[in-house]
């Protein structure tokens, strides 16, 4: 063989040269065929391997590039194995259809002592770059398919990927919105990233990625995950089997063990995908999406392979259930025109933070990119705000004041606008904080009042509180409200003050649902409300009302509204207000007549004994309370019956305390009165003394 050390530099020794005599070499080369079959995508094919020659690479040493020739009948792979050793350079380089891999066994911090390999298909270009310094020295195998008539080369892609991006291109309306396309090895949730792809799912992923991207497509990598659940059945391994095996034969209960489950029924299945990374290795916080499986390829491999199960035995009445998770790696295609309704299929909590990471970019941009990124973004925003669909649903209020801040950074009217109208209108938890004042303010009060009376108008008793002070929020101001500004919240005052009669009238036939609502925050925040845009004839009317209705209303509530308004009407209430005047002299006149004698300690020992149950033992309770002499009593009864006079006790709030005497049989309950309803009494009496002072006081700081 001629030598043209101009294209090759190398010294070279074949394999009768020399010997390979540790015992452990052939064990340890099998397993690297085997990583190198599986990672080339020959699964299916058997890998043979020959020594070819032995290499020494010295400081100049190189190899220009090149194909491998076909050394042996059905070569399909060229196999290097650089032994232990300290060298710099040598890079071996590999290419194939316009893309390279660079593999430097002896980088700068690589071990010394370990053993390297590296794999390629024997008709792909390679080269090995000068050594810079030491010497390395490599092991050169050709591997060669067993028994297999057909010649097998790299995997092509070009011609492939662009008549699959033909096919992606004539993405239509009636075709399924996304594909997910199974890769065929099992991955870890962390170890799923495209640069660690295995054999032919790396060649897959890369064909599809390339194809989506000339056809105008998305493609990312995820988990698809199918959990099935079910009844389940124990399967029993016959015991001449087990025997067979050479196995004991113990007990019935260690057989019993030893049995297997399958599902004799699947109640419930989902299909979803998770964990997603863009084709650059970028993960995304797109979430859990819902996937049909008519949109898998190819679907009938979904349950293939080994699940991971969980079992549960019999529960009550239930019967044995089974869950089981079918796990695959998929690279998910869909249209650029599809692209932001597919992330809303994630969940809008996913979908409002990626927005969120769109729009920052667009800030900084300028130019052209600016007007780019913004038309992304206001796309992006229109799916999200589209997939409200005018219906009450769930968001939460971190997920509300993200999208509304993305939305005002975008200074878009209509899409706040859409905000207002889609999302506050039907999500009760989501509350707009000061990003919707100042897009108001920036926008004009005028621009979103339509919006903003809509939300006011549909006030029920679920928003009402968050309505309250959202309308306080937005009159709030430490000027003088501007005279648009004023003129809006003035409307939407009205708005809540008529769904507030309209409500506390519905209430009165359901009192129950009065206690959803902190009545007393309510007063408060009215009050701020209409006395901020001028409208004492508002507050006047809400003073009436709810002083009329003393049980949805009590006069605590008021109370409480009048103490917390209490420094908020010494800093900006200016002039007299009728409304504030009458409502504090109402309240002082009730409390006044509520605190006119001090409640008295009872005479003697008579008690409340407001009993309606007529049995024998409450009649005993009955008598024995009205007694005005006897401050103790003993009911001998068996447990049911003490159960019941204790029930009967804390249900009615007697004047007692009870104790169980467990001294023969059955068992005395023993009570003694006590003076809790006096107590009670006079701790309110005081209360309500320290409520009138203070009151008092705000009556007197009144201006006039």
């Amino acid at each position: 063989t001629l030598v043209d050390t101009r294209v090759r530099r190398v010294w070279q020794m074949d394999p009768d040269g020399f010997s390979l005599t540790n015992p452990d070499w052939q064990t340890y080369l099998d397993e690297t065929v085997r990583i190198v079959q599986r990672e080339l995508g020959l699964e299916n094919e058997k890998l043979e391997s020959h020594l070819y020659n032995l290499l020494l690479y010295e400081p100049g040493s190189f190899f220009l590039p090149h194909r491998d020739g076909e050394k042996l009948d059905r070569m399909v792979a060229t196999l290097v194995i650089v032994l232990p050793g300290a060298f710099r350079g040598g890079e071996l380089v590999v290419r194939h259809e316009g893309q390279e891999r660079v593999v430097d066994f002896g980088a700068a911090g690589g071990n010394p002592f370990h053993t390297h390999h590296a794999a390629f298909y024997a008709d792909c270009e390679h080269e090995v770059r000068p050594l810079q310094e030491g010497h390395r020295l490599c092991l050169v195998y050709n591997l060669t398919l067993a028994g297999s008539k057909t010649a097998v080369t790299a995997p092509r892609t070009a011609g492939v990927a662009d008549e699959l991006a033909t096919t992606l291109g004539s993405w239509s309306d009636t075709d399924p919105p996304k594909l997910a396309v199974l890769l065929e090895h099992r991955y870890t949730q962390a170890g799923l990233t495209w640069d660690a792809l295995k054999g032919v799912d790396r060649v897959k992923a890369r064909v599809l990625a390339e194809a989506a991207t000339q056809a105008g497509c998305r493609a990312y990598l995820a988990l698809l995950t199918l959990e099935e659940s079910g009844s389940a059945e124990e399967e029993y391994e016959p015991r001449s089997r087990r025997s067979r095996r050479g196995e004991d034969d113990e007990d019935e209960e260690n057989e019993d063990s030893s049995g297997r489950y399958h599902m004799e029924e699947v109640f419930e299945t989902t299909l979803s995908a998770e964990h997603w990374s863009d084709s650059e290795g970028n993960p995304l916080s797109f979430g859990m999406m819902a996937v049909e499986q008519q949109e898998v390829v190819p679907p009938d491999t979904l349950t293939k392979g080994k699940p991971e199960e969980d079992y549960e035995g019999y529960t009550g009445n239930e019967g044995m259930t089974l869950t089981r998770w079918y796990r695959h790696a998929a690279v998910f295609l869909w249209p650029d025109t599809n692209h932001y309704d597919a992330v809303c299929d994630c969940g809008l909590d996913g979908a409002i933070v990626s927005l969120a990471a769109l729009v920052n970019p667009q800030q900084a941009a300028r130019g052209k990119q600016a007007i780019a990124l913004k038309a992304q973004c206001v796309a992006f925003a229109d799916a999200i705000l589209g997939r409200f669909g005018g219906t009450p649903r769930w968001l939460s209020q971190a997920s509300g004041q993200l999208l509304l801040a993305s939305l005002a950074r975008l200074c878009d009217p209509r899409l706040l606008a859409a905000y207002l109208a889609s999302v506050v209108a039907h999500c009760r938890e989501v509350e707009p904080d000061a990003d919707l004042v100042t897009a108001c303010d920036a926008h004009g009060w005028r621009t979103f009042e339509k919006e903003l009376t809509a939300v006011f108008e549909a006030t029920a008793v679920a928003t009402l509180g968050r309505n309250v002070r959202l309308l306080d929020r937005l009159s709030s101001s430490r000027s003088k409200l501007k005279a648009d500004r004023r003129a809006v919240c003035r409307t939407l005052a009205e708005k809540v003050v008529d769904s507030l009669a309209k409500i506390d009238r519905e209430i009165a036939t359901e009192p129950w649902r009065a206690r959803e609502l902190d009545r007393s925050q309510v007063l408060t925040a009215l009050a701020r409300v209409t006395l901020a845009v001028e409208r004492d004839d508002l507050l006047a009317r809400v003073v009436t009302d709810t002083l009329a209705n003393p049980k949805v209303y009590p006069l605590r509530a008021h109370i409480g509204a009048l103490t917390s308004l209490k420094h908020w009407l010494a800093t900006h209430l200016k002039k007299p207000s009728a409304a504030v005047t009458n409502w504090v002299a109402a309240c002082c006149e009730q409390l006044e007549a509520l605190t006119a004698s001090e409640p008295a300690l009872p005479a003697d020992q008579r008690r409340g004994a407001n009993l309606p149950c007529k049995c024998r033992l409450c009649e005993e309770l009955r008598k024995f309370l009205t007694d005005p002499a006897e401050s103790m009593h003993r009911f001998r009864a068996v447990q049911d019956r003490r159960s019941h006079l204790e029930n009967e006790i804390g249900v009615h709030k007697c004047d007692l305390t009870y104790t169980t005497d467990r001294k023969g049989s059955p068992h005395t309950l023993v009570c003694t009165k006590t003076t809790a309803s006096f107590d009670a009494k006079l701790k309110t009496y005081r209360e309500d003394l320290e409520y009138l002072s203070a009151l008092q006081t705000i009556r007197s700081s009144l201006p006039e």
